[in-house]
């Protein structure tokens, strides 16, 4: 790699040295900007001395991510693509022949204009939220409360990879291979590609960019702002003094929720082994390319429970369950939270909305217990109140705490083991209990209960079982934890005191599973073995002893 390559007289070998491949890029320095702007109006009206409302009205507006100098261009596929650069930037830099030729040649219109903005496309304005609160006391012990609101949301974490900034032309790169292991690496120019020459004989001008196969990133013209409803209905019952239980009912809907589908699929079944190029919209340019949406969804539910027993003899704790589900067909952007990803998001008749399931965070059943107590004895404390000295420091004085948590696993996709289509996805059928058997650490899941869906035969069939089955057909292993502290207060003088802690973390050092890493239900020594915990390195139990001193 260092060594220039040099000649070996006799030898079949003769330009041993360098590099195997060269690639160089220009500087993709793209500064980002977008603006906001929100007005609200917002009362609490005590109806009576019973019912209390609150009213109130929101609008949002968000722009579109722009680019301080509009070095920026948006692919907008549909039926009359488009292939957007600011005017502002018309010829700067320049675009090749090539790339001007391929958009042609597959129907893309190139467009120079600052109609839309640095954004490049349309967003929503009237984002409207209205939002509904309120309180009625029932009784004296019997207080009901709910609420229904929208909200809207700017876009998150989407990340550098659908950036509009990296688009051709205002970031590309040259590659340069050696067709073998022994012949030099060499530049249009004829100078051979070390490491010495560096950037020196290669040309970063994109009117030399070869258009085959570049991707065509894009973001959503017709921008729609996510936004969600969120409603809750909660009774909250005082049955003794200082002990409430809380029963409530939770809901959240997702709609235009950012999602990045990608463009230039399929859009008709074809059977395995059949090249995708000839029927891709726009074969001359990468196939999948980065496209973001706002066409996905979600749904939460929930039943929540709490019983709070406020400090009374010593006591103070929280009890908390819920039983709930999330459904959705989108995920984070850049963690790829939407589990098994999309199969055929350009499909007729099928897109995203086939591929809507359990989302990955989803959890069930989640009980938590948490508190805290006085052990009654010492100075002080129901017993022991005349303890000094000695017995006071070792026996008197003591306070635990602790929080118990116990969720159900997270939901899984199992994918199928074979090609069953050409440039799609596909989810395995699940034809039995996929829990059977041992369910342990080495066969979580049962290698039996799931299957292949049917191979496609014809191109453009109706028939879309090849896709396979459902998104999340099984959920991982169960967690458990238990978190617990002694301490106590050392009083020394007025103003001064010690305390003493005591915890652990995980007190019973179990651990905590995470979804299985073999889901290859063909391989039956191996499927639904599990590789990993879920808070690896810091699952085992942990103590830390800690004193303080307070002046």
């Amino acid at each position: 790699f260092l060594l220039n390559p040099v000649s070996a007289p006799g030898s079949a070998y003769d330009g041993l040295g360098g590099a195997n491949s060269v690639a160089a890029s220009n500087f993709g320095g793209v500064a980002n900007n977008k603006y906001y702007a929100g007005l609200y109006l917002q009362d609490d009206w005590k109806v009576t001395r019973k019912l209390t409302i609150n009213l109130g009205v929101r609008w949002d507006m968000f722009s579109l991510v722009g680019e301080k100098y509009g070095a920026q261009a948006n692919f907008v596929p549909g039926a009359n693509p488009k292939f957007i650069i600011p005017g502002s930037r018309k010829d700067k830099p320049g675009l090749s022949q090539t790339f001007q030729n391929l958009l042609t040649k597959d129907g893309i219109q190139l467009v120079y204009s600052d109609e839309w903005g640095s954004g490049l496309g349309n967003s929503q304005k009237a984002n409207l939220a209205p939002r509904l609160g309120f309180a009625y006391q029932a009784t004296s012990k019997l207080v009901l409360r709910g609420g229904y609101g929208i909200y809207y949301g700017s876009f998150e974490n989407r990340g550098g990879y659908p950036n509009l900034g990296y688009n051709y032309p205002f970031q590309f790169d040259f590659n340069f291979p050696s067709p073998n292991d022994w012949t030099p690496v060499h530049f249009g120019d004829g100078a051979t590609g070390t490491l010495a020459n560096g950037l020196a004989h290669i040309p970063l001008d994109p009117t030399l960019v070869n258009g085959a196969g570049l991707n065509l990133r894009g973001i959503e013209f017709n921008y729609k702002t996510p936004y969600t409803q969120g409603y809750n209905i909660t009774w909250q019952y005082e049955f003794l003094p200082g002990n409430s239980l809380d029963v409530g009912y939770v809901g959240t809907l997702g709609r235009h929720i950012e999602t990045f589908t990608g463009s230039n699929l399929p859009r008709q079944i074809l059977p395995p082994g059949t090249d995708p190029t000839p029927y891709i919209p726009w074969p001359d340019f990468a196939r999948g390319q980065p496209y973001g949406r706002t066409s996905a969804t979600s749904n939460y539910h929930s039943l929540q429970t709490k019983y709070t027993r406020r400090f009374s003899k010593g006591l103070d704790m929280l009890l908390s369950y819920t039983f709930a589900k999330t459904l959705t067909n989108a995920g984070d952007l850049l963690s790829g939270g939407n589990v098994g990803g999309f199969r055929a998001p350009d499909l007729p008749n099928f897109g995203i909305a086939y591929d809507y399931g359990l989302a990955s965070f989803n959890v069930k059943h989640a009980l938590s217990y948490a508190g805290t107590y006085q052990l009654p004895f010492g100075k002080g404390r129901s017993y022991g109140n005349s303890m000094k000295g000695v017995s006071q420091i070792l026996l008197g004085g003591w306070d635990m705490n602790w929080i118990l948590a116990l969720y159900s696993g997270q939901p899984q996709s199992v994918g199928c083991t074979v090609a069953t289509t050409s440039g799609m996805g596909c989810y395995a059928l699940v034809n039995g209990d996929p829990y059977g058997g041992s369910q342990n650490i080495n066969h979580f899941y049962n290698a039996a209960a799931f299957s292949n869906p049917a191979v496609a035969t014809t191109i453009g069939q109706s028939d879309y079982s090849p896709l396979g089955g459902y998104l999340t057909p099984v959920s991982g292993p169960s967690y458990h934890k238990l978190d617990f502290s002694v301490f106590k207060q050392i009083p020394i003088k007025e103003r001064y005191r010690m305390e003493f802690r005591a915890e652990s973390f995980n007190l019973t050092n179990t651990p905590n599973f995470a979804n299985p890493g073999n889901t290859n239900f063909q391989d039956a020594n191996n499927f639904g073995r599990i590789f990993s915990t879920r808070n690896n390195p810091n699952d085992a139990r942990q103590i830390q002893l800690a004193l303080k001193f307070y002046w």
